[in-house]
């Protein structure tokens, strides 16, 4: 997918609102350019770099810390441990566009949901989505985090 097809980022000085559905736009294209470039998971020669990235409370304006790919949280925020107990367990659950056809034959677009755990490509992405106001991470990190890749049968 080239950048034309990338939803426009908000400017600086955008309200959350705005933010939030840039987020939802960007993470939704993201998914399915995954999909679309998944290629064959059980070749163990294609080794997924591990990524980090620093979460933020957006209300204190630091640093409150960080996640990697495998699930790694280190933090010494409480709050922040708690939120994302579930997630660092079971992993977090995405909403993934998907297309079937029915018994009458008819194409049905659905959104079909999937576990994105630890140790999976996209899983970074996935839980700096699923977390709570407030803490996020940087805009700009987030866009250069890796997609879910995944394909639903």
């Amino acid at each position: 997918m080239d950048d034309s097809e990338r939803p426009e980022r908000p400017p600086p000085d955008a309200d959350a609102a705005e933010i939030a559905e840039w987020m939802e736009e960007d993470f939704g294209r993201a998914v399915a350019e995954g999909m679309a470039n998944a290629g064959d998971e059980d070749d163990p020669d294609d080794e997924h770099e591990v990524v980090e990235v620093e979460i933020l409370n957006h209300e204190r304006g630091e640093v409150v810390g960080t996640i990697d790919t495998n699930g790694n949280l280190d933090t010494e925020s409480e709050a922040l441990r708690r939120v994302s107990q579930e997630y660092l367990q079971e992993g977090v659950p995405v909403l993934v566009p998907t297309t079937y056809e029915n018994e009458d034959g008819e194409t049905v677009h659905a959104d079909g949901e999937v576990m994105v755990e630890p140790g999976t490509p996209g899983f970074v992405r996935a839980f700096v989505n699923e977390l709570p106001s407030p803490f996020d991470c940087n805009l700009e990190a987030l866009a250069d985090l890796p997609v879910l890749e995944t394909e639903l049968d």
